[in-house]
């Protein structure tokens, strides 16, 4: 993680740290040896750079659809952008949102809780920081004629496309699927690896699944640090049916594809009757999944040429039409910056319907990250205690480990690792699939 500039004075000025943070804190951007700190120098500068930069690129595109008045609003967009990204550079504040949007209140009651020495971008929690910067730029956003405008919406669209030769291979390799504990093992591998495409963090640069994917999940057994796959089954198998398994999103694209896969095996072999999807509100850390990326993939799938993936889609749409498959209502909550620890207190509607499903599936990095708190956890302790309190129901993560948080690991696992490459916790070669039974 060596940056490119010379950042002597801008540590010095601001208090950084040349370490890792402190065991049982919270991960800051305040800790030079942190992945927090280089995501606040070069990644998140780097991703609205992109964002500055696709605006004047899709500029005509933008003017068909908004219409010629909007030009000024274009330029005064990236020029908000651009401010934004000199503002994190400067560990600027972190200032209360004006806009009118539902969760406004929301954030700034959060904020105002905040120390007044914490509200800033690299001395407050990386996850409360990297969090109210995608939520600044829909108040950007929404502040002009572009609101509504999925910013991220092409590069969503464009890591899909990329995926067809995987997808289709992993459509015929499911076709004919047995109900066991080795052929659901098998697709929650699946789904934990296809969580390594994650355009937030390449900064939006693509990310194409190579190869074949049941080879490639075989061939990754052994970086699998925690597999509870067996006990998962059991909460399903041993159940009546009739239960509601609640996914919690992350990554449109191959990511997207492989949940809808493990979704499909759970209604066939009559693990659940419904498997209700949790979407983000927002345009959310580049790649996360909306409501409009879900439609958009079901149609992609239906549209395709290749028969087998035109009949997947059809059929899962058909899952979609008959309510075995839901898009759960919009819930501001994931795309506030609350630890889910706190669910209970601030969001209980959202507890207590995660509290009626047999199972919660968490997806991915930043889920992981707000289960745990983005607290500097010692690898060894346990899931359960991490979660701090939240467990709804049962509750289980998939996570590729690309952030350097993690727990639940056997003893002696992370010092193997680190021994073998100091920045094992950043490149997404390593995943858990872990869970906390009620």
């Amino acid at each position: 993680m060596t940056l490119a500039q010379d950042d002597a004075d801008f540590d010095a000025a601001n208090g950084i740290i040349d370490n890792e943070a402190p065991p049982h804190t919270p991960l800051a951007a305040l800790y030079k040896q942190s992945f927090a700190y280089y995501t606040f120098r070069v990644r998140l500068p780097s991703t609205l750079d992109t964002i500055a930069k696709s605006l004047a690129k899709d500029k005509d595109e933008l003017l068909s659809i908004y219409g010629a008045d909007a030009a000024s609003d274009i330029d005064q967009t990236a020029a908000a952008i651009l401010e934004l990204r000199s503002n994190i550079l400067k560990n600027g504040p972190l200032q209360p949102f004006k806009d009118k949007e539902i969760d406004a209140g929301f954030w700034n009651a959060f904020l105002e809780q905040l120390p007044k020495e914490k509200r800033t971008y690299f001395a407050t929690c990386w996850l409360y920081a990297e969090c109210f910067m995608y939520r600044e730029i829909w108040s950007i956003f929404i502040s002009s004629r572009l609101a509504g405008f999925d910013y991220f919406r092409k590069q969503k669209q464009t890591a899909a496309q990329l995926s067809v030769e995987a997808m289709l291979a992993v459509a015929n390799g499911t076709r004919k699927n047995e109900r066991n504990l080795a052929t659901f093992q098998k697709l929650m591998k699946l789904n934990l690896w296809g969580n390594r495409c994650d355009l937030s963090i390449t900064s939006g640069k693509q990310v194409k699944p190579m190869g074949d994917a049941f080879d490639q999940v075989a061939h990754l057994d052994a970086n699998l640090l925690v597999d509870d796959t067996a006990a998962i089954w059991q909460t399903l198998d041993g159940s009546d049916g009739n239960g509601v398994v609640e996914f919690v999103f992350d990554n449109a694209g191959y990511e997207l594809y492989t949940d809808l896969i493990l979704a499909e095996y759970i209604i066939d072999k009559g693990l659940a009757r419904k498997v209700r999807f949790n979407a983000k509100a927002i345009p959310w850390f580049i790649s996360d999944v909306m409501a409009a990326d879900y439609h958009w993939t079901l149609q992609f799938l239906i549209d395709h040429t290749q028969p087998v993936l035109s009949e997947l889609g059809k059929k899962l749409k058909r899952f979609n039409d008959e309510g075995k498959f839901e898009l759960a209502p919009l819930e501001h909550f994931w795309t506030s910056p609350y630890e889910f620890y706190r669910m209970a207190e601030v969001q209980p509607a959202l507890y207590e319907r995660l509290s009626q499903a047999q199972l919660v599936i968490f997806k991915g990095d930043l889920n992981y990250r707000k289960l745990l708190g983005d607290f500097s956890w010692n690898h060894t302790e346990s899931f359960e205690t991490c979660l701090r309190g939240f467990k709804p129901s049962n509750v289980c993560s998939l996570r590729t480990i690309k952030a350097d948080l993690v727990c639940g690991l056997p003893p002696g696992i992370s010092e193997q690792l680190f021994a073998k490459n100091k920045e094992w916790m950043l490149t997404g070669e390593y995943g858990t699939i872990q869970l906390a039974s009620k």
